[in-house]
């Protein structure tokens, strides 16, 4: 039953993706705005409520455990937490294309009913979108079914057969939370993309379509940057390496349209004093959603080496090739069309705040320069076993080397950033650089950093130079003039690069294998190791360490480390547990026992690791402030 109703929607979506770009295109010269838009509304809103009661459907199907139905099956066992059954019917490449699908619709429907650009304007859009959807959905339909019956397969041989379960790494609170922000900022971007393609097919480039996609693009970075942050909060918690960001090629995917949305963000700003800056912003809305699609592509194509890809057959990929094809050439020709439009309409603009853009572009080039960076690093091995048949790695070394090198002028500029002037008065500038907030800045970051040395800690000339620029960043960020928005935004970012500064240059870890009763210690921090107990949980065993944590001879916290094993995955996961204390987090890890009674043992400690969190939180706020407060004023009017 649910099966049918899930391909009956799923061709009904197809067939309205269609329909409204045709009824739209022929009633637009014959029908009112006002009965057009009531047209246009009732075609979004059947493709969302169709989109809607797919993804319900198929939660149903995994809540109930329906195994009639093949996607249910692979993925979800009744022994599973009822949590993880409801998230692991998006946790699946299948399921998540359902979620795809559903997000696409739902930011449609959003954009038809709330929005009030000029029509023209907003009925390309909305056909654009549809193709989109329609792209998708057909891929879904055709070639990734989340609904296809499994009768075929093993269920009619045994009606009594279980579910092979969700892979326990995904069995955490995370997947409830990580993919749907990811998507939600991901997606995001298909609006900005169509919008922009409104603007450049009918030659209009005006302010108040600017603020229409700004809004739309401060809610999709918003929701990206928390969505990468679940990811990485996911990842420290659930893996058990004490890491949170391991540059895996997945975890890359995701940086790279946060990266250029980044730099669209700030082009944006001057799209309407430059036409040069029109066309970058542009340029940079087309290519933020090609590469949220390229990285759709690369986890579900099977051609990457990732704990977070899907395992889908090359054939299958062909098509997400294909849709992606479509939509970057479509893009990128109505560019192509348009571009001469845009510095022919505003050749005689005059750009005011010119040292800001100058800072702008500065730090544009070196945010691009990084996602070129993680592009390569991401790439070079994919093509390097296609060509030559060579499988190698290309390790978080890669990055860091390169991106400790590109922070110091990026800092520099991001700092000089807050202290423009809208005229080329240089003497004016470097008068402002020279005043008592710069030098206070700069003697605070100098007796920080003297701290630093004084309290022995290893750290080359190179290290000494990023702390530095990052406290004189940071107490810059904090002494500026800037619009709420955006010295909160530009606050989070700061805080949020100390937090990764910290928990890199300042974190302990070792490792050694101990019996119970025996104690290990990671710097003023004693561990003390006192007994193992086992835990049944619903669908796993655990073996659980009970460590107590001291300080100055001082029981300041204890953790309790477990070892899972799932008997339905026959898997083993580590379950780190964490003593989460102002300077910083405790960390430990239990693993195997060996002949002599003895655990592997593995303990961190991660200062500041929390200020990742909070300024991605920060960041997140600041940027989405903007929309919900659009979305305010529309209610009220």
């Amino acid at each position: 039953m649910i099966a049918n109703i899930g391909y009956a929607l799923l061709f009904l979506q197809i067939t309205l993706t269609v329909l409204l770009p045709i009824f739209s295109k022929y009633y637009q010269p014959k029908i009112t705005p006002q009965n057009l838009r009531k047209l246009s509304l009732v075609f979004t809103s059947s493709i969302l409520i169709s989109a809607f009661v797919n993804q319900i459907a198929l939660a149903i199907a995994y809540i109930i455990c329906d195994y009639s139905i093949l996607n249910v099956y692979q993925n979800t066992h009744h022994l599973k937490p009822l949590i993880y059954r409801i998230a692991g019917s998006w946790g699946n490449h299948e399921g998540s294309m359902l979620l795809l699908i559903t997000t696409l619709s739902f930011y449609l429907f959003i954009f038809d009913y709330f929005s009030k650009v000029e029509s023209k304007i907003k009925i390309t859009a909305i056909n654009c979108q549809c193709l989109i959807i329609g792209l998708f959905v057909a891929y879904t339909t055709f070639a990734s079914n989340p609904f296809l019956p499994s009768y075929s397969q093993v269920f009619a041989l045994n009606r009594n057969i279980e579910g092979l379960g969700l892979n326990p790494i995904l069995q955490d609170i995370g997947l409830a939370l990580h993919p749907p922000m990811l998507y939600t900022g991901y997606l995001g971007f298909s609006m900005v993309f169509c919008l922009m393609i409104g603007m450049l097919i009918n030659k209009d480039f005006n302010q108040k379509i600017l603020k229409s996609l700004s809004h739309w693009l401060y809610f999709a970075y918003g929701f990206l940057t928390l969505g990468i942050m679940l990811g990485a909060w996911w990842a420290y918690r659930e893996l058990g390496w004490g890491g949170y960001w391991f540059f895996d090629p997945v975890e890359n995917i995701s940086l790279m349209p946060w990266l250029c949305a980044t730099a669209l963000i700030h082009s944006i700003k001057f799209a309407k004093d430059s036409d040069s800056m029109q066309f970058w912003s542009a340029f940079l809305s087309i290519i933020c959603f090609v590469l949220c699609l390229f990285g759709i592509f690369l986890t579900r194509s099977g051609v990457l080496t990732s704990v977070h890809s899907f395992a889908v057959d090359m054939d299958r990929s062909y098509f997400i090739v294909a849709i992606i094809f479509i939509i970057s050439c479509y893009g990128l020709l109505v560019l192509g069309y348009s571009s001469d439009l845009l510095s022919k309409k505003n050749k005689n603009i005059i750009v005011k705040h010119k040292i800001k853009l100058f800072l702008v572009i500065v730090n544009n080039y070196f945010l691009l320069g990084s996602l070129f960076v993680v592009l390569l690093g991401t790439l070079y091995p994919i093509f390097l076993r296609a060509f030559n048949n060579q499988f190698i790695t290309v390790g978080a070394q890669y990055y860091q080397q390169i991106f400790s090198y590109l922070l110091i002028p990026f800092l520099i500029f991001f700092s000089l950033s807050g202290y423009h002037q809208q005229s080329l008065d240089f003497k004016k500038f470097f008068k402002t650089i020279l005043s008592y907030r710069f030098a206070m800045c700069f003697l605070l970051s100098c007796v920080l950093i003297s701290i630093a040395i004084y309290k022995n800690f290893d750290l080359n000339f190179l290290q000494l130079t990023i702390l530095f620029l990052s406290f004189f960043t940071f107490f810059i960020t904090l002494s500026t003039r800037q619009k709420t928005r955006v010295y909160f935004a530009h606050l989070g970012f700061v805080i949020l690069l100390l937090g990764i500064i910290f928990s890199s240059y300042f974190a302990l870890v070792k490792e050694q294998n101990l019996k119970i009763n025996q104690e290990i210690e990671l710097g003023k921090y004693k561990f003390i190791f006192k007994e193992v107990s086992f835990y049944q949980g619903k669908n796993f065993i655990a073996r659980q360490g009970q460590f107590l944590i001291q300080k100055d001879q001082e029981i300041i916290a204890q953790v309790n480390p477990q070892l899972r094993f799932y008997p339905v995955n026959q898997q083993t996961t580590n379950e780190a547990s964490i003593a989460h204390l102002l300077v910083g987090d405790l960390y430990a890890v239990i693993g195997n026992k060996d002949d002599l009674e003895n655990y592997a043992i593995r303990i961190y400690f991660k200062p500041f690791v929390y200020l990742i969190w909070l300024g991605a939180i920060i960041i997140f706020l600041a940027v989405i402030s903007l929309p919900l407060q659009s979305l305010l004023k529309f209610k009220l009017h």
